[in-house]
């Protein structure tokens, strides 16, 4: 599993944070995420359906500062093939 490294810095409108993510998105995958308290990350291979959400890579994200966020890279069929977490740095 590739770990992933998830950086959050305040997004454009309140309540947003902008994230970005090294390395870059493998060709056929797609990421998900998921923003809680204390968000469990997957184990490699892990089916990411329930409770998460699609992200294209780029735009801003709805959380609220001292939330985390976990970033999963899934492949076509939704299985965790890389993943990484951060603290929600939110815009005011």
């Amino acid at each position: 599993m590739t770990n992933l490294t998830v950086t959050s810095v305040a997004g454009s409108t309140s309540g947003s944070t902008k994230i970005t993510v090294e390395p870059a998105l493998s060709s056929g995958n797609s990421y998900k995420y998921k923003v809680a308290a204390n968000p469990t990350m997957p184990n490699a291979g892990q089916e990411c359906k329930n409770g998460y959400t699609v992200w294209d890579g780029a735009a801003d994200i709805t959380a609220a500062a001292g939330q985390k966020i976990v970033i999963v890279e899934v492949d076509a069929n939704s299985r965790c093939v890389g993943a990484g977490t951060t603290a929600v740095t939110a815009a005011e």
